[in-house]
């Protein structure tokens, strides 16, 4: 495995091209892909990664060489895919490709990958919190992100597994719902598409 040392860092923040396509070359796959989840589009990803590396090159005077490269990258990764899925919610043309290509892949995607690598849960269960009643809310998330089956969700809240059931038919009204305003798109999809995977 290829090691980033602290002077290939330092000569980065000095300005030398070389060491900065070296640290390209090391971190470029893991930042297309997670760029690609996010878009569901190859041509989109690689803009994003570009965005990515541009954004690092011209901050590299305010890099702290004690820092970690990786994770930084992440942040400008994740700030940069951001704004481009601002952008998308604003435009309807782009917004329906996007979701299409998105729910298109799931059917061929194992669904606890696509959750976990396509939402924030902190913020999905936030949005949850704020739209579903709390027996449901607990409930769905048991069972579609804690990964219980509907017996074992029940055994924890003492219910029944038809109350279960119940609650998670509601959820999926929810989720739907939910999914079809702009603000919640990007991170409902997933779980619109796992819930209905299971119903």
């Amino acid at each position: 495995m290829t090691v980033l040392s602290k002077s290939k860092i330092l000569d980065f923040i000095a300005g030398d091209e070389t060491a900065f396509a070296h640290i390209y070359n090391l971190y470029y796959r893991d930042i297309k892909s997670y760029c690609f989840k996010h878009t569901r589009s190859a041509e989109t990803a690689e803009e994003l990664v570009s965005d990515v590396f541009l954004r690092f090159w011209e901050a590299r005077a305010q890099f702290d060489p004690e820092r970690d490269v990786k994770p930084y990258l992440l942040t400008i990764t994740k700030n940069v895919t951001f704004s481009w899925l601002k952008r998308m919610l604003s435009d309807q043309k782009m917004k329906s490709e996007f979701r299409g290509r998105y729910l298109s892949d799931q059917d061929a995607a194992n669904q606890d990958v696509v959750m976990t690598a396509a939402m924030d849960l902190s913020v999905l269960r936030g949005i949850i919190g704020q739209h579903m009643p709390l027996k449901r809310k607990q409930v769905f998330e048991l069972c579609k992100i804690d990964g219980l089956s509907y017996a074992e969700a029940a055994n924890v809240l003492a219910i029944s597994k038809e109350t279960v059931k119940e609650h998670m038919s509601l959820a999926k009204k929810d989720m739907n719902r939910l999914a079809d305003a702009a603000d919640y798109l990007y991170l409902l999809i997933p779980v619109v598409a796992a819930v209905n995977y299971f119903f």
